[in-house]
């Protein structure tokens, strides 16, 4: 899509232009379909994703910034709404007698290797206790309730960089001491 045409149609979309979220679904589909459907190899699941990204971007529309691409926006919803889903497979039933068909089929190659949710759980939170106060708190805000950086900084009264570098220190202290929870970090954070 040209990018003068695209402005354009993000420009009209900001002030509730129908016409503009159809012409940019329709030209987004395609390119969003596939990312979802080659991280979750469902066509059911992908189809679900990209709606939902696209009813989010029609109700957060006043937030759209023409200075930033608006293709990365769309990817970062679609991402979110990905992980999302992926959380909330964790806490099914069926997720959890996989787990235990695992466990007894002895499928994972190493201990080390077995999914232990609870114990992930019990570990993070033993480390964030661990990390410095301002740290931890911005790492709460940010990855696990899901706030923007701009939202912490307002609530924090500090700047969006700091909100930024605490997110950083602290992202990079978990992965050291969780270095064995490496694919539900990734998963997760």
């Amino acid at each position: 899509m040209d990018t003068d045409v695209r402005n354009t149609l993000l420009l009209q979309l900001k002030e509730g232009s129908y016409h503009a979220f159809t012409k940019l679904y329709e030209g987004y589909f395609d390119l969003l379909y596939g990312f979802v459907f080659s991280l979750t190899r469902s066509h059911d699941t992908t189809a679900e994703i990209v709606q939902d990204t696209f009813i989010k971007v029609w109700i957060n529309r006043h937030n759209i910034d023409l200075d930033k691409s608006f293709k990365s926006w769309l990817y970062r919803i679609a991402h979110n709404l990905i992980l999302d889903e992926i959380k909330k497979k964790f806490h099914t039933p069926l997720f959890e007698d996989y787990l235990i068909h695992i466990s007894d089929e002895k499928l994972a190659v190493t201990e080390e290797e077995e999914l232990d949710f609870d114990t992930f759980k019990k570990t993070l939170c033993r480390v964030k206790t661990e990390l410095p106060p301002r740290q931890a708190e911005v790492f709460e805000l940010c990855k696990e309730q899901g706030l923007t950086a701009a939202d912490v900084a307002q609530q924090l009264n500090i700047s969006e960089q700091a909100v930024y570098n605490h997110l950083s220190q602290a992202m990079k202290t978990i992965r050291e001491k969780m270095s064995r929870f490496s694919f539900l970090l990734s998963i997760f954070f």
